[in-house]
């Protein structure tokens, strides 16, 4: 079984690149962007990894493939859906729900001599940063005002809010999932007027509903703890932010003390 799609914007564009077919992108060596992850008895056995693209047109592209990568899932793996696939899947179901994340441009899977081969390829996040990349920025040249910092924890709120609204987890929501629009320029940040954050690496993403406990346990735990840098009362402020209120109630200072380690400044 096989499945394909491709955004109608991109169709002519990556066709012209040479790229009209499963094949052509299974083929295409390009930049490695990460070490590549293997499992199984030899590295043949289950791949993924991801490269880096740059078209004639100067435009920027990100392509994963994979071959028999499934999820720890027992159920998903007996079942043979790769974890590209599910990215897929969540990908609509997010997109679907309003939840800014990263653009797929096209996606395809099929069976393949005995093998489950995946791809997706992605545009470019294009003067974005993921959060623990400017982390270290700041941490080298200086950190940002209290209200740049508030600005930035409140695009990500209302990321995060928006799919946890509609019933979803991220379910990996670490720092360099976390991606804003300010761009890194000669090792300086440039905080922009208008800020605003996207997700990527949508695998993991579950549906447990909006009234879910693991919304705050499978993600704003995650990422607290992820990016224990950022400052403590800016934390507490996402906090309020997320839960809609004004003052700590004893119900929001125990989900504090559940998901914020201490931190410093």
């Amino acid at each position: 079984m096989s499945e394909s799609h491709t955004d109608p914007n991109w169709e002519e564009a990556l066709t012209e690149a040479g790229y009209p077919d499963f094949d052509s992108w299974w083929k295409a060596e390009k930049n490695l962007v990460e070490e590549g992850n293997f499992r199984g008895a030899d590295d043949n056995a289950s791949w993924s990894h991801v490269s880096r693209i740059v078209l004639d047109d100067g435009r920027v592209i990100y392509l994963k493939r994979q071959q028999n990568h499934f999820p720890n899932n027992v159920l998903l793996k007996l079942k043979r859906i790769a974890t590209f696939e599910l990215e897929w899947q969540n990908y609509q179901r997010l997109q679907a729900a309003g939840v800014p994340t990263l653009k797929i441009i096209h996606f395809a899977s099929r069976k393949h001599d005995g093998n489950r081969q995946c791809i997706v390829v992605s545009e470019e996040l294009k003067g974005m940063t993921p959060i623990d990349e400017l982390i270290k920025c700041f941490q080298k040249t200086e950190w940002p005002s209290r209200k740049e910092r508030l600005a930035i924890v409140e695009a990500i709120e209302k990321v995060i809010r928006k799919m946890h609204d509609a019933g979803i987890i991220h379910n990996a929501l670490y720092g360099r999932h976390i991606y804003l629009n300010i761009p890194i320029e000669d090792g300086s940040y440039v905080i922009p007027d208008k800020l605003h954050a996207c997700l990527i690496d949508l695998e993991r993403t579950k549906f447990p509903g909006a009234n879910s406990p693991k919304l705050i346990k499978n993600d704003l735990e995650k990422m607290y703890r992820r990016i224990p840098q950022w400052p403590a009362r800016d934390c507490l402020w996402f906090l309020k932010k997320y839960l809609g209120i004004k003052k700590l109630t004893p119900e929001a200072k125990n989900i504090a003390r559940q998901i914020a380690p201490t931190r410093k400044r």
